[in-house]
């Protein structure tokens, strides 16, 4: 994708204010079915966008306000490439499959931004989700099934919040295995100290960063709830350590279920589990039994399950409803 288009993109998708599914008809409108640009789009009348994609009186109002800010897009498109970050669109070759399958037009990211190699995500995934608050047993059944996945060279993907989410990472890295960060924000909103601490990972090619959101917007509970969508969507298996009944990780793992994903929440043998993770069982999940005694036991079942899902996931036919439709020949 060449700068200018680039520029285009993120007229689109971030100064349109265009709902996602809206902008995500477009690229199936305009771009798969008339098989043009969004370069092209820009150059276009506003007739033509009625023409094409069918849109309202404000939708083309909004989509001649974001062709205003074309120019301002640019800059940030030279300030980006400078600071190694890249981008994809969901029309690229590369974008993940797992989420185009994944997820529908209301809530597939068009774009996203990432720090490292996009390969990390072509090995079986397994994402770990849990509270903020976890519990003391909750991390340190994180932290060892992290490692263990980590040393059979399955990448590890989470959010990068505290509690389960950190620890997730931290099991991870300690085993110098491959894990991906999927963020809540935007990919320049990362302090200092964590980018420094990140950097010499992502040069190694042992760490992925992640964001579908525009580099420079903030934190909110509204994106750290699309973000657990991509965190579910990229995934074969979702464990889930500790869970509420109500809150980020409960509707995570909700999420996850509705995508069809095995999810396995923390058990035990000798102790009550956590109120959420219960519900999750009655709700169709699997429990994951375990002691530090018998990880191997435990945790080696999930290699094979994370490796049949994958083969599953590559062989499923495209549903309408699903963005997969856009895999096609796209050269901007």
């Amino acid at each position: 994708m060449n700068a200018r288009e680039q520029a285009c993109w993120f007229a689109l998708v971030f100064q349109s204010k265009l709902p996602i599914r809206v902008i995500n008809t477009i690229l199936v409108t305009w771009c798969k079915q008339a098989g043009r640009t969004i370069e092209d789009l820009f150059a276009a009348e506003a007739q033509e966008w009625a023409r094409v994609c069918h849109l309202t009186t404000e939708g083309l109002q909004k989509l001649e306000q974001a062709r205003e800010t074309i120019v301002a897009q640019s800059f940030l498109v030279e300030q980006l490439q400078h600071s190694g970050i890249s981008v994809i669109s969901v029309l690229d070759e590369q974008y993940p499959e797992t989420l185009k399958l994944a997820l529908d037009r209301n809530h597939i990211p068009p774009l996203l931004f990432y720090a490292g190699q996009l390969d990390i995500l072509k090995r079986q995934t397994v994402a770990i989700i849990g509270s903020r608050n976890a519990n003391a047993e909750s991390l340190h059944f994180t932290r060892l099934v992290a490692r263990y996945l980590a040393e059979k060279n399955t990448n590890v993907i989470s959010g990068f919040a505290r509690g389960v989410d950190r620890t997730a990472y931290e099991g991870a890295t300690e085993a110098d295995g491959p894990t991906t960060i999927v963020l809540p924000q935007g990919i320049r909103k990362l302090s200092r100290t964590q980018l420094r601490e990140l950097q010499p990972r992502i040069e190694a090619g042992k760490v992925l960063l992640l964001s579908q959101f525009h580099p420079d917007a903030p934190w909110l509970v509204s994106r750290a709830m699309e973000r657990n969508k991509v965190v579910t969507g990229l995934a074969q298996i979702v464990i889930v350590a500790e869970s509420d009944t109500k809150g980020g990780t409960w509707e995570g793992a909700n999420g996850a279920l509705h995508q069809k994903r095995r999810v396995y929440v923390r058990a035990t043998k000798d102790s009550s589990i956590p109120a959420g993770n219960a519900a999750l069982l009655e709700k169709g999940a699997r429990p994951l039994s375990w002691s530090p005694s018998d990880e191997d036991q435990a945790f080696a079942p999930l290699l094979e399950k994370a490796r049949k899902v994958q083969e599953q996931q590559r062989s499923m036919p495209p549903s309408p409803r699903q963005l997969s439709l856009l895999a096609i020949e796209y050269k901007p």
